[in-house]
């Protein structure tokens, strides 16, 4: 029995080594910490660093008492971790730039073997409390370490980024993150964050979930987990973190975003946090929208001041015709049922650009609103 034992102990001693060696990122789930007690500790995780010169990225534990950093509930919404106990947590937009960005780094222990080809990838979370998603979100390999005067020449191209680099927007579930990359040799340093200049960063608008009584956080702020480089000789199943398509129904975007309860803000930027959702190739409102465009012409109201634009959107996969036609459908629900004179909304569709490299991407929506007394 005893040698039973001690055979299994070696083995899982064996296996534990060579995941270890198989993933080149060191410490990549994060677990291995010290203390944490606020934000913006991330030198007490081994291995992971800010860039000199730039404000240090948050760590969140299951390991700590405090409540701002803890896991799974802490001043920046809820998440469970990915793997293990820890994540860390990156500031990649903030509105009109009023706080600055933050990035993680590490060494890797060897460089890459130039020719190689390698599966980079990692896992991002947008947290709850964030006004945005955004694009542009990336995972940087190279020579040196990056510094704070690096990343400001804005020049840095991530080799990593979200298919067709769409904005992250899940705020629910572990998004993963990867691509079959191609070593050159040099690549000893890992870097991530948001390499773009404020000017070519698109962002979304998100709903803040109803559990949150407190203001979102007017910034995109996304939870990291479990980051890997591994060869693509010593994968199990193909590198290819593209979302699977299904037969299921899909949902497109109307118009704005779905306000939050106790919100505050003028009425035409309440308007603008209202969605209405359509089933893949319809134009019908179903009942539960129709509600949600009661609460709009409530507002709408309570102000006469403020007008509206409808604005459709269709997905890369739907005629482009559906986009307009999910505008009318709200326009003539407004006017004609609810109404709300013509005169205070227009209304438009917009379909998806289609880019001849990447191929057709789905177009995210809004509203805009506009308040005459100004």
């Amino acid at each position: 029995m005893k040698k039973i034992i001690l055979s299994s102990l070696v083995a899982l001693l064996f296996a534990s080594n060579l995941i270890g060696q198989v993933n080149k990122v060191p410490n990549p789930s994060f677990e291995e910490i010290g203390k944490v007690k606020a934000p913006g500790q991330i030198e007490v995780v081994l291995e992971w660093y800010s860039p000199e010169g730039m404000k240090p990225a948050d760590v969140f534990t299951t390991k700590t008492k405090k409540a701002e950093v803890q896991v799974p509930v802490n001043i920046r919404g809820r998440s469970e971790t990915h793997d293990g106990e820890t994540y860390v947590g990156v500031l990649a937009y903030s509105e009109r730039e009023a706080k600055p960005r933050t990035f993680i780094q590490t060494k890797m222990a060897k460089k890459l073997i130039a020719g190689k080809k390698y599966c980079i990838k990692m896992h991002v979370s947008l947290s709850d409390l964030s006004k945005y998603g955004c694009d542009n979100l990336g995972m940087h390999l190279g020579s040196k370490a990056i510094k704070a005067k690096d990343i400001e020449a804005w020049d840095i191209e991530p080799q990593l980024t979200f298919t067709n680099n769409a904005i992250v927007s899940d705020q629910f579930e572990w998004v993963p993150i990867c691509i079959e990359f191609e070593a050159d040799g040099t690549e000893r340093y890992i870097t991530i964050g948001n390499f773009a200049p404020q000017s070519a960063v698109k962002t979304q608008k998100m709903r803040r979930p109803r559990e949150f009584k407190v203001p979102q956080t007017r910034d995109a702020y996304y939870y990291i987990d479990n980051v890997s480089v591994i060869a693509v000789g010593h994968l199990e199943e193909a590198c290819d973190c593209r979302p699977v398509e299904t037969d299921k129904p899909t949902l497109d975007v109307v118009y704005t975003k779905n306000v939050s309860e106790n919100m505050e803000g003028t009425t035409a930027e309440k308007v603008e946090h209202y969605v209405v959702h359509f089933s893949k190739n319809s134009s019908d409102l179903s009942d539960e929208d129709k509600s949600k465009v009661d609460e709009v012409v409530a507002l709408l109201n309570e102000d006469p001041t403020v007008s509206i634009t409808v604005i459709g959107y269709s997905s890369a996969t739907e005629t482009p015709e559906i986009a307009e036609g999910r505008a009318k459908a709200v326009f003539a629900y407004l006017t004609s049922v609810k109404g709300v004179s013509a005169n205070r909304i227009n209304y438009k569709g917009v379909v998806p650009e289609v880019n001849e490299e990447d191929g057709p991407a789905i177009t995210d929506a809004h509203a805009e609103a506009e308040d005459r007394r100004v």
